[in-house]
């Protein structure tokens, strides 16, 4: 129910059912888990919108700046990289994407610990889930920011992504 005085009213007896079982510190990690996944993103998000107000500025005007800086213009650049933060932003927004149906899987009359198990592996799924996309944005984004060497030298920009990549690897 969208409104009304009541539209709240079965969340609510599922909550209060809550302070008597086991797992509702598992419940809470989860949704603790999601709201740091939320605020990453969402900081994420907003270096990705700054990234693509400057590669779009670079798109429009490069030309007449890297004639000022003596320097090849790129655009194939500007747009691989335009696509990746482009792509980093989308994962971030599916990561904070308002679809948190709360306590959905738990039946109204829940008061036992087995009662929020289909909820936890839910949890658990979206959790999950939600941390890879948050990984691979992070991953784009950083790409996109490595190819910012390629404006001056393609070999920079491949040492430094090789560079990472093999750090990545030594520290999981």
């Amino acid at each position: 129910m969208l409104v009304g005085k009541n539209r709240g009213a079965g969340l609510l007896h599922k909550v209060k059912n809550l302070e008597g079982v086991a797992c509702k510190r598992h419940l809470d990690q989860f949704y603790n888990y999601l709201t740091i996944l939320d605020s990453k993103s969402t900081g994420l998000l907003t270096v990705n919108t700054v990234l693509i107000a400057i590669l779009l500025v670079f798109l429009d005007k490069g030309e007449g700046i890297a004639q000022h800086l003596h320097m090849p213009f790129r655009t194939g650049v500007l747009k691989a990289q335009l696509a990746l933060v482009g792509l980093s932003a989308l994962l971030c927004l599916l990561v904070v994407r308002v679809s948190w149906r709360f306590l959905a899987e738990v039946p109204p009359t829940a008061t036992k610990d087995h009662h929020y198990d289909e909820e936890l592996k839910r949890l658990a799924n979206v959790t999950q889930d939600r941390t890879r996309y948050f990984w691979s944005a992070w991953w784009l984004a950083l790409s996109a920011m490595i190819l910012t060497l390629a404006w001056w030298s393609y070999w920079a920009a491949a040492i430094a992504l090789l560079l990472i990549i093999l750090w990545s690897l030594k520290h999981g």
